[in-house]
């Protein structure tokens, strides 16, 4: 029987070991998902052609053995494009792949302990916060977290952006929490509530360091774009201007697009940030005046990722804030995680599997549970300031 000591660093081993084996297994299987369209991208732009051509893009994708007949085309901005390259330099799809995926895993497995020692801090719960290694477990714990994985899309890097920029903007160094604040970039449109937040927080304290450094980032990888593609932005914007974007609904208004026949609709996807600005203006009115990014970050990126334009279950990978959170906050109360609170979490997990063939459906679960748990936390730290004296659970 191995000792007591021993015992994390076997864990460890095999854990390591099992996921070496499936990366390699996943990767050289040549796995047709979404790691297309930022390979073909990639080889586009290396090779000095338009990354967003809908033709070259779909030919690319063709050779690769994508069979769909509509491409996937890569929908961020131009400032992405640096951080793609490098997976362009390969020719091989499958190693490509590989380093793409372990890069994706090392950026959650990263976001998660910067959460867990921003939340849970000093709090040490067997098997969830006790050691470095469960710190940096916990996300994947998270169902979208997995499905994002399965697809190898970005949402991985956009959770480090937001995990770093709390972490060292704890820490008050201010450059390094705006260079990972501009990785929510990727997608601005699943953060436009958190950089609405940042221009305010900056006005309102009269301190710029944090967004000029973030824009001066973002202006930097925009210059690098341009280096590899002069016309980088013109080819986005031309995308842009395409009736591919349209035919795509996504998001909370996906359904009714859909019941409406798609055509003419495209505007009903813009409604939802029309309603998430307005809950804002109320809830910075509310808190400007006490802000906390550890505390109001939550509640803001899950309503901000709710009510985007644009959305699907795999980019909810980055709410894995809010349940580190959610979990630290249940954590710090009882000294341990309720049997309740462990029990909710499987039933959204299990909700969302079984929804994951349904679009329409499955991007509600997640955001509205975790929006009301959060909601439901700050009216009850609202009623404890208000009665110094009253107990709350």
């Amino acid at each position: 029987m191995l000792e007591r000591h021993t015992r994390p660093k076997f864990l460890v081993f095999v854990l390591g070991f099992v996921v070496v084996i499936t990366l390699l297994a996943f990767s050289f299987a040549h796995p047709i998902h979404d790691f297309v369209e930022y390979w073909t991208t990639a080889q586009l732009l290396v090779h000095h052609q338009n990354p967003y051509s809908l033709a070259e893009v779909f030919r690319m994708e063709r050779a690769a053995g994508f069979e769909q007949t509509v491409p996937i085309m890569l929908l961020s901005p131009p400032w992405i494009l640096p951080l793609l390259a490098p997976v362009g330099l390969t020719p091989s799809y499958g190693l490509a792949c590989l380093i793409w995926m372990i890069a994706l895993i090392s950026a959650v497995a990263w976001a998660s302990r910067m959460l867990m020692d921003v939340y849970f801090d000093e709090l040490r719960i067997p098997e969830i916060s006790d050691t470095a290694f469960y710190r940096c477990l916990f996300a994947f714990t998270f169902f979208p977290v997995l499905l994002c994985l399965r697809y190898s899309q970005t949402a991985p890097l956009m959770l480090l952006g937001i995990a770093g920029f709390l972490y060292f903007n704890r820490k008050n160094r201010t450059i390094t929490a705006a260079i990972f604040l501009s990785l929510t970039l990727i997608k601005p449109h699943l953060f436009y509530l958190v950089w609405l937040a940042v221009l305010l927080y900056s006005v309102r304290e009269r301190q710029w360091k944090l967004l000029a450094w973030a824009v001066a980032f973002v202006a930097a990888s925009s210059g690098v774009a341009l280096l590899l593609d002069p016309y980088a932005f013109k080819q986005y914007f031309d995308l842009t201007r395409n009736p591919y974007i349209e035919a795509y609904p996504s998001g909370v208004t996906a359904g009714i697009r859909r019941l409406l026949g798609g055509v003419g609709t495209f505007w009903i996807q813009f409604l939802p940030p029309i309603a998430g600005l307005s809950w804002f203006a109320v809830y910075w009115h509310k808190h400007r005046a006490n802000w906390s990014w550890e505390e109001r970050l939550p509640l803001l990126l899950t309503i901000s990722v709710v009510t985007s334009a644009y959305g699907w279950l795999f980019d909810q990978t980055v709410l894995a804030l809010s349940v580190i959170a959610l979990a630290a906050r249940r954590a710090a109360q009882h000294g341990r995680l309720p049997g309740n609170v462990v029990a909710l979490y499987t039933v959204l997990n299990c909700t969302l599997m079984a929804l994951w063939p349904f679009p329409t459906l499955n991007v509600l679960p997640a955001p509205v549970l975790l929006g009301a748990l959060l909601s439901r936390d700050v009216k009850a730290k609202a009623v404890a300031v208000t009665q110094p004296g009253m107990v709350t659970d």
